[in-house]
């Protein structure tokens, strides 16, 4: 069960001296049209505006998942409780919307996938309890004036953005999975750099994540490594651990040993589909199946249908990203035993206190 994916055609490039010299030119290319794009901005030519309220960005120098979801999750949440009104953005990656069109999700405004995208629709159902809501549009200028004037946020957490300068931020947050260091990679096509190393010397803090999957001796590299590239920038260390299995047929929790030494299948379409499985395999789920898809992809009835002929009756494990794509009558076709990994961001030592100081911070001189 596969499906198309670029980095399947990065792979056979690379398998020849032609496809190397080929995404070894385009990559040049790529990096010459970010400096240049980044120039512009530092110049004045192309705009760059300032929103009434602190803004502060949660993104990567890489196109793999980096848990940053869970970041942004965790910081909002905390705003909200300490009195503040924050709102999320989101570009909405693949909604059918247009681009630019402005959709809100907040406590009586409802979006449906189409409108908003799969990332939105998660992120809300994780916000929700905490009445923090969700903007989505590529023109962040105009979620973040919505988000102030119709919802009275006080401060926006833009989640991705890392390289979208036409919004002024009060502070930048990088994040780094422990797992994909960006010192053994390429810039886009060649590799999965959105931009070379020395952009993380924007960041006002870089949070290493996944932490619990490598050596120390990794992470003390990796740091060493960020700290040449952003030397004034906060380094902070944190890990993924799973909360819970929630079962979406009745929005219920199910206990994490419940799996524990029994077989299962795996599906996802997410950006960093190894951490997922790694999690799963740590609790000694023995994972008979696992299918991978493109990040971001559009599940098709056919697709479920197929998965579950192929299980074979045991339990399916997705994520919440994964299961925002389901199609409507998801239950019909793929039948009961379909439990959604609920995974927490655990910051070491006082990694914590350190980000929210920045975010808080930030937020409050500029308020």
């Amino acid at each position: 069960m596969t499906a198309f994916s670029p980095e399947k055609t990065r792979d056979a490039l690379r398998r020849g001296a032609a496809g190397r010299l080929l995404l070894g030119l385009l990559s040049f290319a790529y990096s010459g049209g970010i400096a240049a794009r980044r120039l512009l901005y530092r110049k004045g030519v192309l705009r760059s505006r300032r929103l009434p309220v602190p803004v502060i960005c949660f993104g990567n120098i890489s196109s793999g998942g980096t848990g940053k979801t869970s970041t942004v999750v965790t910081a909002a949440m905390e705003l909200a409780r300490s009195g503040r009104r924050p709102a999320v953005l989101l570009r909405g990656y693949k909604r059918r919307a247009p681009h630019a069109a402005v959709t809100i999700l907040a406590k009586g405004r409802p979006a449906t996938l189409d409108e908003a995208g799969d990332e939105a629709l998660m992120l809300y159902r994780l916000l929700e309890p905490a009445g923090v809501p969700v903007v989505v549009s590529s023109d962040r200028f105009a979620s973040g004036m919505a988000a102030v004037t119709e919802l009275g946020a006080d401060i926006l957490l833009m989640d991705d953005g890392f390289q979208h300068f036409a919004v002024q931020r009060d502070a930048d947050i990088a994040l780094v999975n422990a797992t994909a260091p960006f010192t053994a990679d390429r810039v886009l096509p060649a590799g999965n750099l959105r931009e070379p190393a020395a952009g993380l010397a924007r960041a006002k803090a870089v949070i290493i994540t996944h932490c619990e999957q490598v050596s120390q001796d990794a992470v003390d590299a990796l740091r060493a490594d960020i700290k040449r590239c952003a030397p004034a920038a906060e380094i902070i260390e944190s890990m993924h651990a799973p909360e819970a299995f929630i079962d979406p047929a009745t929005a219920s929790q199910v206990d994490l040993g419940s799996l524990k030494g029994r077989g299962a299948v795996a599906l996802s379409g997410i950006g960093d589909p190894d951490s997922f499985e790694a999690v799963l395999k740590k609790m000694k789920i023995d994972l008979k199946q696992i299918w991978r898809y493109p990040d971001h992809y559009a599940y098709t009835e056919r697709d479920l249908a197929a998965a579950r002929q192929a299980r074979g009756g045991l339990p399916l494990i997705t994520t919440y990203k994964d299961f925002a794509r389901f199609p409507p009558g998801w239950q019909d076709l793929l039948g009961g035993g379909v439990l959604i990994l609920s995974v927490k961001i655990v910051f070491l030592c006082d990694g914590w206190i350190k980000l929210m100081r920045i975010v808080d911070g930030a937020g409050r001189e500029n308020a």
